[in-house]
């Protein structure tokens, strides 16, 4: 039988990077933030996001307008029940299309949501963890323009560290060097492949 490992944890922890080190590893990896990204900018989802939104969902070269987007679905949780009832769908018909394609016996699934939807594709879960202060840092780190702010903003509408934590998922380390991450995730590997 094959295998989906779903990599998952909070914004900033470092899914990511353990993403990257399983890709460069020769594992089939399939990010769905990128994807999600990927696929709002065509159709059908991209005619979909401007009917529920509008046209300001899109910037004038049509990449999407990521700040607006974030100002939507932040201060209005209709709203973004509303995006993700057309996002993620598409993103699940993505990941079988790209499943079906895939030969390897097993394939990592990068996910921020895994354990918040409840994904049942998932043979093995491995929950990238590190302090809450670290995730924040990095965050800003990557995105010097968003406020400290919108930074807790969208850290609090994730699940918290304990919630993620009661899951039964593989805990990686990733608090301290890249070397204690990869030793924490050959360690993973072991137990789940």
């Amino acid at each position: 039988m094959r295998k989906i490992v779903c990599i998952t944890g909070g914004m900033g922890s470092g899914k990511s990077t353990v993403a990257r080190l399983l890709f460069e590893a020769g594992f089939a990896v399939y990010n769905s933030d990128n994807r999600a990204k990927e696929l709002m900018l065509e159709e059908p989802l991209r005619s979909q996001i401007k009917l529920l939104l509008g046209s300001s969902a899109y910037a004038k070269d049509g990449t999407l307008n990521r700040q607006f987007l974030a100002d939507q679905i932040f201060t209005h949780p209709a709203k973004k029940s509303a995006l993700e009832a057309i996002v993620h769908p598409a993103v699940l018909a993505d990941f079988e299309s790209w499943f079906a394609r895939s030969k390897a016996p097993v394939v990592f699934k990068e996910s921020a949501l895994t354990l918040e939807t409840g994904d049942r594709s998932c043979t093995a879960v491995l929950l990238v963890d590190c302090p809450v202060d670290t995730r924040f840092k990095r965050v800003k780190l990557r995105n010097p323009d968003w406020s400290n702010e919108e930074i807790q903003a969208r850290l609090d509408h994730q699940q918290t560290d304990a919630q993620r934590r009661n899951s039964e998922a593989i805990l990686l380390d990733n608090s301290g060097a890249l070397e204690t991450l990869k030793e924490s995730l050959d360690q993973a590997l072991a137990k789940c492949i």
